[in-house]
C-alpha cells in the first residue's frame, strides 16, 4: 500500500495540486484555475516528505454522483468531485475493483461534477461547465 491509497480509503487527498499514483509516484500538476484552458504535469513530488513537513496538508474529498463512469474497455472507472474548499477538485481512475490507480487533485480547478468517456479519453467537467480531458493511454495516466 502507498500513502495515497491510505488517504483515498479515508476519503482524503493531499491538499497540494498534483498527480498521485497508487504505485507511490507523484508529480506536480498545474492549470489556469477554473477556466481549465490548459493542464500540465511538472516535477516529481515526494508525498511522504510533503506530509512529514505538513501532516495536516490533506483535504476531505467527495465523489459527485454524476461524476462516475465505467470505462468503455471495462478496465475500470473514472470519477471526480470536490475537496473541502469550494475551489478544489479532483479526477481519478479506479481499477475494476474500484481501487485507486491515480488521482489528480487541483486546489483551484473548482469541483468536477460530471465525466464523459470518449474512446481512451476521460473528460471531466467542473461546476462552470469547463472541461479537462485526460488521455488514459498517456504513460502517467495508464492503469
Amino acid at each position: 500500500m502507498s500513502r495515497i491509497t491510505d488517504l483515498w480509503r479515508a476519503g482524503l487527498a493531499p491538499a497540494r495540486s498534483g498527480l498521485y499514483r497508487a504505485d507511490g509516484s507523484a508529480r506536480e500538476a498545474a492549470t489556469d484555475g477554473a477556466a481549465l484552458s490548459w493542464f500540465e504535469l511538472g516535477a516529481p513530488l515526494d508525498l511522504d516528505a510533503l506530509l512529514a513537513e505538513d501532516p495536516d496538508g490533506v483535504t476531505q474529498i467527495d465523489i459527485h454522483r454524476r461524476c462516475f463512469a465505467k470505462l468503455p474497455d471495462a478496465s475500470g472507472y473514472v470519477c471526480g468531485g470536490d475537496g473541502a474548499h469550494g475551489s478544489e477538485g479532483f479526477a481519478a481512475r479506479l481499477d475494476t475493483d474500484r481501487k485507486l490507480v491515480w488521482v489528480v487533485f487541483m486546489a483551484d480547478s473548482n469541483p468536477f461534477e460530471r465525466v464523459a468517456t470518449r474512446g481512451t479519453t476521460a473528460v471531466f467537467f467542473n461546476n462552470l461547465g469547463n472541461s479537462l480531458a485526460i488521455d488514459l493511454t498517456h504513460h502517467d495516466f495508464r492503469a
